[in-house]
Protein backbone atom coordinates (compact mmCIF):
# COMPACT_ATOMS: atom_id res chain seq x y z
CA UNK A 1 0.00 0.00 0.00
CA UNK A 2 2.34 2.36 0.84
CA UNK A 3 4.25 1.90 -2.12
CA UNK A 4 1.79 3.53 -4.39
CA UNK A 5 2.89 6.67 -2.22
CA UNK A 6 6.23 6.65 -2.58
CA UNK A 7 6.65 7.65 -6.43
CA UNK A 8 9.79 8.53 -8.63
CA UNK A 9 10.84 11.35 -5.88
CA UNK A 10 14.11 10.12 -3.64
CA UNK A 11 13.52 13.55 -1.64
CA UNK A 12 13.51 12.19 1.95
CA UNK A 13 16.61 13.67 2.46
CA UNK A 14 15.38 17.35 1.69
CA UNK A 15 12.22 16.58 3.76
CA UNK A 16 14.25 15.86 6.87
CA UNK A 17 16.69 19.46 6.15
CA UNK A 18 14.28 21.58 4.99
CA UNK A 19 11.05 21.62 7.10
CA UNK A 20 13.28 22.41 10.44
CA UNK A 21 14.84 25.21 8.11
CA UNK A 22 11.56 26.62 6.93
CA UNK A 23 10.15 26.18 10.52
CA UNK A 24 13.22 28.51 11.91
CA UNK A 25 12.96 31.02 9.17
CA UNK A 26 8.84 31.16 9.53
CA UNK A 27 9.62 31.92 13.16
CA UNK A 28 11.71 34.94 12.51
CA UNK A 29 9.41 35.80 10.20
CA UNK A 30 6.56 36.10 12.40
CA UNK A 31 8.30 37.10 16.20
CA UNK A 32 9.62 40.10 15.98
CA UNK A 33 11.66 38.44 19.43
CA UNK A 34 11.83 34.86 20.24
CA UNK A 35 13.05 33.75 23.38
CA UNK A 36 14.59 30.58 23.41
CA UNK A 37 12.40 28.90 26.50
CA UNK A 38 10.79 25.61 27.16
CA UNK A 39 7.72 26.88 25.62
CA UNK A 40 9.61 28.15 22.42
CA UNK A 41 11.13 24.25 22.34
CA UNK A 42 7.81 23.06 22.64
CA UNK A 43 5.96 25.41 19.82
CA UNK A 44 8.56 24.38 17.68
CA UNK A 45 9.21 20.79 18.17
CA UNK A 46 5.11 21.03 17.35
CA UNK A 47 5.14 22.98 14.54
CA UNK A 48 7.86 20.73 12.92
CA UNK A 49 6.02 17.58 13.53
CA UNK A 50 3.41 19.23 11.85
CA UNK A 51 5.43 20.41 8.53
CA UNK A 52 6.80 16.75 8.23
CA UNK A 53 2.87 15.92 8.23
CA UNK A 54 1.86 18.89 5.93
CA UNK A 55 4.49 17.83 3.59
CA UNK A 56 3.64 14.12 3.60
CA UNK A 57 0.42 15.12 2.72
CA UNK A 58 1.29 17.20 0.05
CA UNK A 59 3.57 14.97 -1.76
CA UNK A 60 1.19 11.93 -1.06
CA UNK A 61 -1.11 14.75 -3.74
CA UNK A 62 1.48 15.36 -6.02
CA UNK A 63 2.48 11.41 -6.30
CA UNK A 64 -1.23 10.48 -7.27
CA UNK A 65 -1.54 13.60 -9.44
CA UNK A 66 1.03 11.90 -11.24
CA UNK A 67 -0.70 8.74 -11.69
CA UNK A 68 -3.83 10.06 -12.49
CA UNK A 69 -2.73 13.58 -14.18
CA UNK A 70 0.23 13.23 -15.64
CA UNK A 71 1.79 16.37 -16.70
CA UNK A 72 2.17 14.62 -20.48
CA UNK A 73 -1.64 14.55 -20.07
CA UNK A 74 -2.01 18.59 -19.99
CA UNK A 75 0.49 20.84 -18.50
CA UNK A 76 -1.32 24.12 -17.42
CA UNK A 77 -4.76 21.65 -16.04
CA UNK A 78 -1.96 19.81 -14.10
CA UNK A 79 -0.37 23.10 -13.06
CA UNK A 80 -3.00 24.66 -11.76
CA UNK A 81 -4.98 21.34 -10.52
CA UNK A 82 -1.63 20.65 -8.25
CA UNK A 83 -1.39 24.19 -6.72
CA UNK A 84 -4.82 24.99 -5.79
CA UNK A 85 -5.13 21.14 -4.49
CA UNK A 86 -1.94 21.35 -2.61
CA UNK A 87 -2.66 24.38 -1.24
CA UNK A 88 -6.55 22.92 0.04
CA UNK A 89 -5.17 19.94 1.65
CA UNK A 90 -2.13 21.54 3.34
CA UNK A 91 -3.73 24.97 4.50
CA UNK A 92 -6.82 22.79 5.55
CA UNK A 93 -4.26 20.35 7.56
CA UNK A 94 -2.13 23.43 9.48
CA UNK A 95 -5.77 25.22 10.39
CA UNK A 96 -7.07 22.10 11.73
CA UNK A 97 -4.28 21.05 13.79
CA UNK A 98 -3.21 24.64 14.96
CA UNK A 99 -6.86 24.75 15.94
CA UNK A 100 -7.10 21.54 17.67
CA UNK A 101 -3.52 22.41 19.59
CA UNK A 102 -4.68 25.79 20.60
CA UNK A 103 -8.03 24.79 21.70
CA UNK A 104 -6.20 21.68 24.30
CA UNK A 105 -3.71 23.85 25.59
CA UNK A 106 -5.51 27.64 25.77
CA UNK A 107 -8.74 29.01 26.28
CA UNK A 108 -8.30 32.24 24.08
CA UNK A 109 -9.38 32.01 19.92
CA UNK A 110 -6.14 31.92 17.35
CA UNK A 111 -5.17 35.21 16.65
CA UNK A 112 -6.51 37.09 13.26
CA UNK A 113 -2.80 37.23 11.82
CA UNK A 114 -2.59 33.38 11.69
CA UNK A 115 -5.47 33.47 9.04
CA UNK A 116 -4.15 36.51 6.79
CA UNK A 117 0.25 36.91 7.92
CA UNK A 118 0.39 33.42 9.06
CA UNK A 119 -1.76 31.20 5.86
CA UNK A 120 0.03 33.62 3.36
CA UNK A 121 3.69 32.54 4.62
CA UNK A 122 2.16 28.77 4.39
CA UNK A 123 0.89 29.69 0.76
CA UNK A 124 4.36 30.75 -0.55
CA UNK A 125 6.27 27.78 1.00
CA UNK A 126 3.96 25.31 -0.44
CA UNK A 127 4.26 27.33 -4.01
CA UNK A 128 7.90 26.86 -3.53
CA UNK A 129 7.97 23.04 -2.68
CA UNK A 130 5.48 22.46 -5.67
CA UNK A 131 8.43 24.33 -7.68
CA UNK A 132 10.83 21.93 -6.09
CA UNK A 133 8.79 18.61 -6.95
CA UNK A 134 7.98 20.33 -10.82
CA UNK A 135 11.72 20.55 -11.48
CA UNK A 136 12.96 16.90 -9.69
CA UNK A 137 9.95 15.05 -11.93
CA UNK A 138 11.00 17.57 -15.34
CA UNK A 139 14.47 17.04 -14.71
CA UNK A 140 13.77 12.85 -13.49
CA UNK A 141 12.01 12.97 -16.67
CA UNK A 142 15.12 14.78 -19.10
CA UNK A 143 17.53 12.57 -17.27
CA UNK A 144 15.76 9.04 -18.24
CA UNK A 145 15.35 10.52 -22.01
CA UNK A 146 18.80 11.21 -22.04
CA UNK A 147 19.82 7.65 -20.73
CA UNK A 148 17.12 6.01 -23.07
CA UNK A 149 19.20 7.98 -26.44
CA UNK A 150 22.30 7.34 -25.21
CA UNK A 151 21.16 3.56 -24.83
CA UNK A 152 19.52 3.82 -28.34
CA UNK A 153 22.50 4.95 -29.76
CA UNK A 154 24.68 2.57 -28.40
CA UNK A 155 22.84 0.05 -29.95
CA UNK A 156 22.25 1.68 -32.92
CA UNK A 157 26.23 1.99 -33.55
CA UNK A 158 26.51 -1.73 -32.52
CA UNK A 159 25.46 -2.97 -36.28
CA UNK A 160 22.96 -4.58 -38.69
CA UNK A 161 21.48 -7.54 -38.45
CA UNK A 162 21.12 -9.65 -41.44
CA UNK A 163 19.50 -13.18 -42.26
CA UNK A 164 22.07 -15.80 -44.13
CA UNK A 165 19.77 -18.91 -44.77
CA UNK A 166 18.78 -19.88 -40.92
CA UNK A 167 22.04 -17.66 -39.52
CA UNK A 168 21.63 -14.41 -37.73
CA UNK A 169 24.67 -12.14 -39.21
CA UNK A 170 25.91 -9.55 -37.08
CA UNK A 171 27.56 -7.04 -39.59
CA UNK A 172 29.47 -3.70 -37.76
CA UNK A 173 28.31 -0.47 -39.27
CA UNK A 174 31.49 0.58 -40.10
CA UNK A 175 31.56 -2.87 -42.09
CA UNK A 176 28.28 -1.37 -44.37
CA UNK A 177 28.83 0.39 -47.01
CA UNK A 178 25.57 1.29 -48.90
CA UNK A 179 22.15 0.31 -48.67
CA UNK A 180 19.96 0.61 -52.33
CA UNK A 181 16.97 -1.26 -53.76
CA UNK A 182 16.73 -3.02 -56.96
CA UNK A 183 13.41 -3.70 -58.05
CA UNK A 184 11.75 -4.39 -54.93
CA UNK A 185 14.14 -6.14 -53.47
CA UNK A 186 16.60 -4.46 -50.75
CA UNK A 187 20.10 -4.69 -50.16
CA UNK A 188 23.33 -4.25 -47.64
CA UNK A 189 26.49 -4.19 -49.37
CA UNK A 190 29.46 -4.74 -46.75
CA UNK A 191 32.63 -2.64 -47.62
CA UNK A 192 34.24 -6.01 -49.25
CA UNK A 193 31.54 -6.16 -51.34
CA UNK A 194 29.30 -9.00 -50.05
CA UNK A 195 25.93 -8.15 -50.79
CA UNK A 196 22.97 -9.49 -48.65
CA UNK A 197 19.00 -9.69 -49.24
CA UNK A 198 17.49 -7.52 -46.41
CA UNK A 199 13.26 -7.59 -45.62
CA UNK A 200 12.68 -3.91 -44.87
CA UNK A 201 12.51 -1.30 -46.96
CA UNK A 202 14.94 2.33 -46.85
CA UNK A 203 12.29 4.24 -45.00
CA UNK A 204 12.51 1.34 -42.21
CA UNK A 205 16.13 1.07 -42.46
CA UNK A 206 17.34 4.57 -42.21
CA UNK A 207 15.97 5.19 -38.51
CA UNK A 208 18.01 2.40 -37.16
CA UNK A 209 21.15 3.83 -38.47
CA UNK A 210 23.16 6.33 -36.88
CA UNK A 211 22.69 9.65 -38.50
CA UNK A 212 25.91 11.04 -38.41
CA UNK A 213 26.99 8.26 -40.50
CA UNK A 214 24.89 7.37 -43.01
CA UNK A 215 22.63 9.58 -45.06
CA UNK A 216 20.00 9.02 -47.67
CA UNK A 217 21.03 10.18 -50.71
CA UNK A 218 17.60 9.26 -52.57
CA UNK A 219 15.00 6.57 -53.48
CA UNK A 220 17.49 4.35 -54.31
CA UNK A 221 20.60 4.83 -51.82
CA UNK A 222 21.54 5.26 -48.24
CA UNK A 223 25.55 5.85 -47.86
CA UNK A 224 28.20 5.41 -45.26
CA UNK A 225 29.96 8.37 -45.43
CA UNK A 226 33.28 6.52 -45.65
CA UNK A 227 32.23 5.66 -48.89
CA UNK A 228 32.09 9.18 -50.00
CA UNK A 229 34.73 11.19 -51.89
CA UNK A 230 32.55 14.44 -52.28
CA UNK A 231 29.75 16.03 -54.40
CA UNK A 232 29.10 18.78 -57.18
CA UNK A 233 26.28 21.41 -57.69
CA UNK A 234 23.95 19.61 -60.92
CA UNK A 235 21.46 21.77 -62.75
CA UNK A 236 18.68 22.99 -60.68
CA UNK A 237 20.06 22.94 -57.61
CA UNK A 238 20.81 18.78 -57.44
CA UNK A 239 24.17 17.62 -56.63
CA UNK A 240 25.96 14.94 -57.71
CA UNK A 241 27.49 12.93 -55.09
CA UNK A 242 30.66 10.75 -56.05
CA UNK A 243 31.60 7.52 -54.11
CA UNK A 244 34.60 5.88 -54.33
CA UNK A 245 36.21 4.00 -57.17
CA UNK A 246 35.09 0.66 -55.78
CA UNK A 247 31.65 1.55 -55.85
CA UNK A 248 29.10 -0.15 -57.87
CA UNK A 249 26.84 -0.01 -59.82
CA UNK A 250 27.83 3.74 -60.42
CA UNK A 251 30.16 6.45 -59.38
CA UNK A 252 28.26 8.98 -58.86
CA UNK A 253 24.38 9.31 -57.59
CA UNK A 254 21.87 12.10 -57.85
CA UNK A 255 20.89 14.27 -54.67
CA UNK A 256 17.65 16.52 -54.92
CA UNK A 257 17.34 20.02 -54.72
CA UNK A 258 15.24 19.50 -51.75
CA UNK A 259 17.15 17.17 -49.89
CA UNK A 260 20.83 19.37 -51.14
CA UNK A 261 21.08 21.94 -48.00
CA UNK A 262 20.55 19.03 -45.48
CA UNK A 263 22.80 16.61 -47.32
CA UNK A 264 25.90 19.45 -47.61
CA UNK A 265 25.42 20.10 -43.62
CA UNK A 266 25.39 16.26 -42.62
CA UNK A 267 28.45 15.76 -45.39
CA UNK A 268 30.46 19.04 -43.44
CA UNK A 269 29.60 17.45 -39.88
CA UNK A 270 30.88 14.01 -40.94
CA UNK A 271 33.98 15.53 -42.63
CA UNK A 272 34.65 17.38 -38.97
CA UNK A 273 33.81 14.64 -36.99
CA UNK A 274 35.73 12.24 -39.18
Amino acid sequence: MWANYLGKYKDWLLCLILIPVINTINYHLTYGTIRWDWYTYATYAIDTAQGFIAWWLLRVTIVYLDKKMPYEKGLTKRLIVQLLLTNLIVQGFIILATEVINALYTDEPLPINFYTYNLFIFFIWILVINGLYIGIYFYDEWRGSQKMREQDKALRQTGFEVALGNKMNHIPFSSVAWFFVDGRATYLVTQTGKSFVLDDSLNKIMPKLPEEQFFRLNRRYIVNRNRLVGYKKDVNGKLVVEFGNEAEPTKTQIVSRITAPEFKQWFSLAVHSA
